[in-house]
């Protein structure tokens, strides 16, 4: 005969009562052919004023350029909304419909139309971070460095960007062996830039990387980088040299090598490192 048990408990649990609203599927652009939409996650509370503001994430997830993934990391993208940061997760043209740089142009007009909707969706306009995992990462790179140069028009500044397992040298990336377990024909920087042979054609991958944008004189957003010591599809060389590059030039960046850790997945989503982004942004703020 099973052990019969019957507890009556009565606890009293103090937490935060902030949650978060999913809303899929933003159209915030058309173009014709294709339209582009958002993810957007909003903080929320049952009780709570109006008028309140929170700072905007923007995050473009990875998909070595070819057709995103939008739906499977929420769970993960939540996590910045609890922590109280307006998550818009950006859809770009990928490379097989459009070349680079109509992804950098895509979060552009993703960023114009969240601040259109400033009051709507409780966003803070003059907190804005950009961040993204893999060649989201790249795109988040190197929208604030265009940015940066005055290469991009819009009436907003970002103040931060989070960049994780980052491509930041395309003819490093040209350069690199291809896992073995990946199909031969896998060339992502090629259909990037739709060009034939990458090393052949130095500058278009030379002027979609960002060495080129990084200068003394240009004021840059701070910067957090994040690689994994094992990463097999982005060498962690990556983000290293790019540390370096910043570091020299006198830019403000953090750099977090995850020792052990692959490329992507949820290490990077983990407490510790969500503690660790949390902390850059209210440092930057």
């Amino acid at each position: 005969m099973s052990k019969i048990r019957q507890e009556y408990h009565k606890i009293r649990v103090e937490c935060d009562s902030l949650e978060w609203l999913y809303v899929p599927d933003v159209q915030y652009a058309d173009y014709g052919n294709c339209r582009r939409c958002l993810q957007l996650i909003i903080p929320y509370r049952h009780k709570w004023k109006e008028d309140v503001r929170y700072p905007l994430v923007v995050y473009i997830p990875g998909s070595a350029w070819y057709r995103q993934e939008m739906y499977n990391s929420i769970p993960s993208y939540s996590k910045l909304a609890e922590r109280g940061y307006v998550t818009a997760v950006v859809q770009y043209r990928e490379s097989t419909i459009a070349k680079h740089p109509a992804q950098i142009e895509d979060i552009n007009n993703a960023i114009l139309f969240l601040l259109s909707k400033a009051d709507e969706f409780h966003i803070d306009a003059g907190k804005i971070f950009i961040g993204g995992n893999s060649s989201g990462g790249h795109a988040a790179l190197m929208t604030a460095m265009l940015k940066a140069h005055g290469k991009i028009s819009g009436n907003y500044d970002i103040k931060g960007i989070i960049a994780q397992s980052a491509p930041t040298d395309l003819l490093m990336c040209a350069a690199e062996e291809i896992p073995d377990w990946l199909p031969a024909d896998f060339q992502p920087v090629k259909d990037l830039l739709g060009v034939d042979d990458v090393l052949s054609n130095e500058e278009p991958a030379r002027l979609a990387s960002c060495a080129p944008y990084i200068a003394k004189e240009v004021e840059m957003p701070d910067i957090l980088l994040l690689h994994g010591t094992n990463d097999e599809m982005v060498s962690v060389d990556q983000s290293r040299t790019l540390y370096n590059r910043l570091k020299e030039a006198g830019k403000s960046v953090t750099y977090y090598e995850l020792d052990g850790a692959g490329h992507g997945g949820p290490v990077f989503w983990s407490g510790e490192i969500l503690d660790v982004i949390d902390a850059f942004i209210k440092g930057v703020l």
